[in-house]
């Protein structure tokens, strides 16, 4: 840590000296601009005109024998990092390597294959997420994920195998937009202003952040569930869909205050969420005890999906949790603020 007295210099100018070896580090020079942000009250931050030299934009992945999830994990977290470039190298790449490298580039938002030949592939960031609005983000990750969970319990009762289908197909969407958040993320904690030089606010972020993931595994539920479906041979007797349809009514009411009283930033909402979970807990124990009376197969199935509802529940009470904890002012954002 540096520390310096504010100087006055020609009657109305302060000025601040820099360290000379930090200074001479990063490559400042006389005539150097630097862009300086006020991000809060009391807190100014100095950032020379530089940019990153290419070859630190260049994440570099040795293939080896990496196959399927392996190799698309290895290649999610490089992506995830903010790297702009991929640069993936092997001694020769498989036709089954290519294969992972080409359908998981096209589950994100950006990268693009740009080249390719027996023994390397470049993938190039083509979007600048730099524009991404997490308040539209999570919006369009909650309706995604809410409505699967809404559709894939309707094709659940209804024995809709076709929506059932659909619903898996939309998890795609929701990792996308949640990767595409999670890299936003990772570079927003090394960076501290945008390049418009707008603040970045990690806190509010990292609360969007956590609310995200927790969706991201609500629309991981619906697609389990949906899966379930076609395995349910016979109708249900008409009291146990009820209860099923109301319960997951109620768990996803929970997650729609809890995401409202995040945005909104309403502590009110955010306990009544919490509070709703209890009622939701004694559903479940009933309906559990009601599919005791089905054949096995079957009852061994909705357990799994009574089970799904009960963590939608915590999921939404995770979320109303997080708005608590974001609902006050940070330091120095307020003052007199009381729970």
């Amino acid at each position: 840590m540096y520390s310096r007295k504010v100087q006055i210099t020609g009657g109305s100018t302060f000025m601040v000296t820099l360290p000379k070896a930090w200074a001479e580090g990063i490559g400042l020079e006389p005539g150097t601009e630097v862009n300086m942000v006020s991000i809060k009250p009391n807190t100014m931050v100095m950032q020379p005109q530089t940019q990153l030299e290419e070859e630190d934009k260049v994440g570099k992945l040795e293939i080896d024998d990496k196959e399927g999830s392996v190799l698309t994990r290895s290649i999610i977290s490089l992506y995830i990092a903010g790297y702009e470039v991929i640069r993936i190298e092997g001694k020769q790449i498989s036709s089954s390597q290519r294969g992972t490298i080409r359908k998981t580039t096209q589950s994100l938002i950006g990268p693009e294959i740009v080249e390719e030949s027996s023994n390397q592939i470049i993938i190039r960031n083509l979007s600048d997420l730099s524009e991404l609005s997490i308040n539209e983000t999570l919006s369009r990750i909650y309706q995604i994920s809410r409505t699967m969970f809404e559709d894939t319990v309707h094709a659940m009762l209804e024995g809709d195998n076709e929506l059932a289908r659909d619903v898996e197909d939309r998890d795609d969407d929701v990792d996308r937009l949640f990767l595409a958040l999670s890299r936003r993320f990772r570079v927003m904690l090394y960076t501290i202003v945008e390049r418009n030089g707008k603040e970045v606010n990690r806190a509010r972020y990292f609360d969007y952040q956590t609310a995200a993931k927790q969706l991201e595994r609500i629309a991981d539920h619906a697609k389990k569930i949906a899966s379930i479906s076609p395995a349910l041979e016979e109708d249900l007797p008409e009291e146990v869909s009820e209860a099923f349809n109301k319960t997951a009514i109620e768990a996803l009411s929970i997650v729609d205050k809890a995401v409202k009283s995040l945005t909104q930033r309403d502590i009110e909402l955010a306990n009544e969420a919490l509070t709703q979970g209890d009622v939701i807990e004694e559903n479940l124990f009933s309906l559990d005890k009601s599919l005791r009376k089905l054949d096995p197969q079957t009852a061994q199935l909705l357990g799994i999906v009574s089970d799904s509802i009960d963590r939608v529940k915590e999921y939404g009470n995770n979320i109303a949790e997080t708005a608590l904890n974001s609902s006050c002012p940070l330091p120095g954002e307020g003052a007199g603020w009381e729970a």
